[in-house]
């Protein structure tokens, strides 16, 4: 079989694993109250706090509620969830129904990204520039951004 003719399917069990890697990655980081990240089905942010629901019908927040920073898109239906860890750098989950990972993703989630401690240097045109480095759990892509915007759980930009 050619890379041409080759299915979908025959990369969804990595995306899966890949996906599971970085749910048990955010329950060491940013568990739930109870239950996991794995077992969530959706995620809403109800007033200040981050919800997670489950197949079940039941639902929980987070175990520690300050980690939930930021997000984009609507309360009820975010396109991205920005969470802060104790080392206050943050994780990214990126939700999209349609992507590759968030069509077969319980949660519709597409990709988990970190902030990493590196940063990188853009000096263009006499202008240094600090750029944040994000590392996929899917791709294994770092990437450099010099700003993403969130809105706070306040209601208040929120910039990186």
């Amino acid at each position: 079989m050619t890379a041409l003719t080759r299915s979908n399917f025959e990369t969804q069990p990595q995306s899966c694993q890949k996906i599971s890697i970085a749910k048990q990655y955010l329950d060491q980081h940013c568990p739930l109250d109870h239950g996991s990240h794995e077992q969530a089905t959706h995620y809403v942010v109800y007033y200040n706090h981050l919800m997670a629901f489950f197949a079940d019908g039941s639902h929980c927040g987070l175990k520690y509620p300050k980690q939930f920073v930021a997000l984009c898109g609507h309360r009820d239906d975010p396109s991205a969830i920005l969470l802060k860890k104790a080392d206050n750098l943050h994780i990214e989950i990126a939700f999209n129904r349609c992507g590759e990972t968030g069509k077969i993703d319980h949660a519709n989630i597409d990709d988990i990204q970190v902030e990493t401690q590196l940063s990188s240097v853009d000096q263009q045109a006499q202008h240094t520039q600090l750029n944040r480095l994000w590392m996929s759990f899917l791709t294994g892509v770092q990437t450099a951004t010099l700003c993403k915007q969130y809105t706070a759980k306040d209601g208040n930009d929120y910039l990186l």
